[in-house]
């Protein structure tokens, strides 16, 4: 018998059974595609993780170095310090990063250091200028202008065009009270760099000193144009509008010393003393908080914040502010806190804590020669004695007598 083939249908047809079964299974494998492309990014973190992610690459000494010149530029040498301490670490002996370093330093007050940064250099290259000048910076700022003066004469002999010497011998010579010999440093480092901000500062320093106040304004000014967001040429600039009476100027660059550093408690200090200069004692008394509350440790600060609270009769808090001067003080407010804290314990009814204190500031006062404050002494002891309420205070009248 002949079996007929029907050629339109596929040899191998499979059954429907299973035809159903293998689209099952594509849109199985789809979705399980999809599930592990959604979860590859973890997955890739979790075997990062486990792994262990490569180490950070170490700046190079360069890179920290170019970083910190940035941040001493605009004033910040706290960072700039910590940065080229660890490029030094690196390269100890590189003079460059050596000479930042003490630059540094000098900014953050730490002269002596930046004096031994300076010896350092001269030990690795006595023909390299940035030795002398760190030296030379150092003790003009330890107000040693006697020893500044030949360090930065004998720099100059290795490089006279090297502009950070006239800007130390500028101000040591005006240290000296040496004032034409000043101005004639500052000239010759302008006219070889008419752009460097520090030497334009210092020139104004010495413009100062023989009262060519415009002038000196004039270089502060630039100087603040080169260097923008270096607080202290702004602070020196607005301490001389204050001096020629131009109040409204000193206000306005300490507002925008607030704008660039809004925690500043020295802007806040220097605002205090502008608004009581014009009369303005309740945002005088404001900003003097303030300072306060951002340094309460600043004696200057508490001595002003206790006049202002004395001034308007609060004298328990004139008295805190006047006995945290104390604390604070280093020797040059306690003469002043001292009898002023007498007088605030007084009128407080403190009668024998007012006398004794200003039994103490009488012999400080005299000590000093200081016959104004002799005066406000004695009438305070007079007004005490003077006062019945304090002889009923007093176990034995004596007391306040002795």
């Amino acid at each position: 018998m002949q079996i007929r083939r029907d050629y339109t249908q596929p040899f191998f047809r499979p059954p429907r059974r299973r035809r159903r079964n293998l689209l099952i299974v594509a849109v199985l494998c789809l979705l399980l595609g999809a599930a592990i492309l959604w979860q590859r990014a973890p997955l890739e973190g979790l075997v990062a993780q486990l792994a262990g992610a490569p180490p950070t690459a170490t700046p190079l000494p360069s890179e920290l170095a170019t970083r910190a010149a940035q941040l001493l530029q605009s004033g910040d040498a706290a960072r700039a310090e910590e940065l080229l301490q660890r490029a030094l670490r690196q390269r100890p002996n590189d003079i460059a990063y050596r000479y930042e370093y003490g630059r540094s330093l000098l900014e953050l007050g730490r002269a002596a250091d930046a004096f031994e940064i300076g010896e350092s250099i001269v030990d690795l290259d006595a023909r390299d200028v940035r030795g002398f000048a760190l030296q030379a910076a150092a003790q003009a700022g330890q107000g040693r202008s006697a020893q500044a003066i030949p360090l930065a004469l004998a720099g100059l002999e290795l490089d006279p065009r090297f502009t950070p010497l006239y800007t130390t011998l500028a101000r040591a010579y005006v240290a000296a009270e040496r004032w034409a010999e000043a101005l004639e440093a500052g000239e010759r480092g302008l006219s070889i760099r008419s752009d460097d901000p520090e030497l334009l500062r210092a020139y104004a320093f010495a413009m100062q000193s023989v009262g060519a106040y415009g002038d000196a304004i004039g270089y502060l000014q630039r100087a603040i144009e080169l260097r923008p967001s270096y607080l202290p040429t702004q602070f020196e600039l607005a301490g001389l509008y204050l001096a020629l009476d131009d109040d409204q100027s000193a206000i306005e660059l300490y507002d925008h010393i607030l704008a660039i550093d809004p925690r500043n408690a020295r802007a806040m200090l220097r605002l205090c003393l502008a608004y009581r200069k014009v009369g303005e004692f309740s945002r005088a008394l404001g900003f003097c908080e303030d300072s306060v509350a951002n340094d309460s440790a600043d004696a200057e600060a508490l001595f002003q914040l206790g006049m202002l609270y004395y001034r308007e009769r609060r004298f328990v808090e004139s008295r805190d502010a006047f006995q945290a001067c104390l604390e604070h003080d280093t020797g040059f407010y306690e003469l002043s806190c001292q009898y002023r804290l007498g007088l605030s314990r007084y009128y407080t009814g403190d009668c024998a804590g007012g006398w004794s204190l200003l039994r103490d500031s009488l012999d400080l006062a005299r000590a000093a020669g200081n016959t104004a404050t002799l005066g406000n002494i004695l009438l305070g002891l007079e007004t005490i004695e003077a006062d019945p309420a304090c002889l009923e205070e007093a176990a034995e009248p004596s007391n306040l007598e002795a």
